[in-house]
């Protein structure tokens, strides 16, 4: 993350978007978590101000969706050194389709509870990032984890 102040200006432009996000039905968490990291991280200011000025509401989810993954990977970066589990690269495949089965049973277990559009309203994870969440064998963020299992 490259250092970055923004100006009195920009924290005003920054609070005047966080107030249309509260109009939107972003859940207060979520406008917290962006204002605060908007402040120092040039990109989510960025991010910001683009879903400020986009009028299309779909584009507007995706970019919702790109701050809710910048503000998951902040959180989960070290506070310090430490010493990180490694993996064999052999053991790279077996490890992405343990992934895709975990996320498939998780999906079927959302489906149960009411599908994607409860899943997200219940925890304020926009269904664009849960689709790309079920739809990629990639890791997924802790944060994300423990949202889905604390909204059973």
């Amino acid at each position: 993350m490259i250092p970055f102040t923004t100006s009195p200006e920009q924290k005003i432009r920054v609070y005047k978007i966080a107030t249309k996000m509260a109009e939107a039905g972003l859940s207060v968490a979520f406008i917290n978590d962006t204002v605060e990291m908007a402040e120092e991280y040039e990109g989510l200011h960025d991010l910001m101000v683009l879903w400020d000025e986009e009028t299309d509401i779909y584009t507007q989810d995706e970019i919702i969706a790109d701050i809710t993954e910048e503000i998951d990977q902040h959180k989960e970066l070290p506070r310090g050194i430490e010493q990180k589990p490694s993996i064999s690269f052999d053991d790279l495949d077996r490890i992405a389709n343990d992934i895709v089965d975990f996320k498939k049973s998780l999906r079927h277990e959302v489906d149960r509870w009411g599908g994607i559009a409860k899943l997200a309203e219940k925890t304020g994870i926009p269904q664009p990032s849960l689709s790309r969440f079920f739809n990629s064998a990639s890791m997924p963020h802790r944060t994300t984890l423990y949202r889905i299992a604390n909204e059973e």
